[in-house]
């Protein structure tokens, strides 16, 4: 069973305590290296990338578990310099405010080449930084949109950012091959998959994405440590407030990230083993039929 906690609340900071309590918290172990991973692909505000203000609340949950060390990190698309892309995000200078021990980004850091069983979309394996071997408890921090290729980027996709520039001009965009594009996000979860998932729906977009698109402002933040849960209850939020047909004439389970990540075990299997637990979210009856 998995839990996805949703909530909103009077401001983001709240919707992050509020979230993650509801999710069963972070248990992260005292003395722990904890890496933080948010969304930074491009220099565009959110929803095109992560709020600073749901960074600044996973920094403070994950203190309040005593952690060692405490890393933000993240690697921005092959053309963008990630440590200015953070900086004009204001998401660096969060994590500055709020005292973390590194601030690093994936861009020239060395990397391992992994080739893990079940990876059969990613014939040449995948090349992932070399810190991941020493971090123990990894917080990621997707934007709840839909994404013009991809269909949709949340947990699983998030995962891309760990990956090298030769592994990112693998992926099949502007081709519309679903099932494969689906299979590659997913199956790049087969190495350091996060440990926790939260999520920014404070804003998301609802057509096209990444980076620009319908905008709506649901101001929800959801929080699983199970990212099958997180992504399908994400799309059942999109469904809410009206999407793309390839999200909104389907089920959630039959999108083909779903698909794959079912059949390699990353998270639950169906919807009978989630619960969610929310706060201030009026919608949530709405967001569980759609979960279908």
């Amino acid at each position: 069973m998995a839990i996805v906690g949703l909530s909103r609340n009077r401001d983001t900071l709240e919707s992050v305590r509020a979230a993650v309590e509801l999710a069963g918290g972070l248990g992260i172990e005292e003395g722990s290296t904890v890496l933080i991973r948010p969304n930074a692909n491009t220099a565009d505000l959110p929803p095109g990338s992560t709020n600073p203000e749901v960074l600044r609340g996973a920094i403070r949950e994950a203190r309040k578990c005593n952690p060692g060390k405490i890393i933000v990190a993240e690697k921005s698309m092959t053309t963008l310099d990630t440590e200015s892309v953070l900086k004009e995000l204001g998401l660096w200078q969060v994590a500055e405010a709020e005292g973390v021990d590194e601030i690093l980004t994936f861009d020239h850091m060395k990397r391992l080449h992994l080739k893990p069983d079940g990876a059969s979309s990613w014939p040449e394996g995948l090349y992932v930084p070399e810190l991941l071997a020493s971090v123990d408890y990894i917080i990621a921090l997707p934007v709840v949109k839909t994404h013009w290729t991809a269909t949709f980027t949340m947990g699983l996709k998030s995962q891309i950012s760990i990956t090298a520039d030769g592994d990112r001009r693998r992926l099949p965009h502007g081709q519309y091959r679903d099932m494969l594009f689906g299979n590659m996000i997913a199956e790049s979860n087969l190495v350091y998959m996060p440990d926790f998932y939260i999520s920014d729906a404070t804003k998301c977009f609802v057509t096209n994405g990444p980076n620009l698109g319908t905008l709506r402002e649901p101001d929800i933040v959801l929080a699983s440590s199970d990212v099958i849960a997180n992504d399908t209850v994400g799309l059942a939020l999109l469904k809410t407030l009206g999407t793309i047909s390839r999200i909104q004439e389907h089920s959630v389970w039959a999108q083909p990230q779903i698909i794959r990540a079912v059949e390699l075990e990353l998270g639950v299997h169906g919807r009978e083993e989630i619960t969610i637990k929310s706060s201030g979210v009026e919608e949530v009856e709405e967001i569980i039929a759609n979960l279908a």
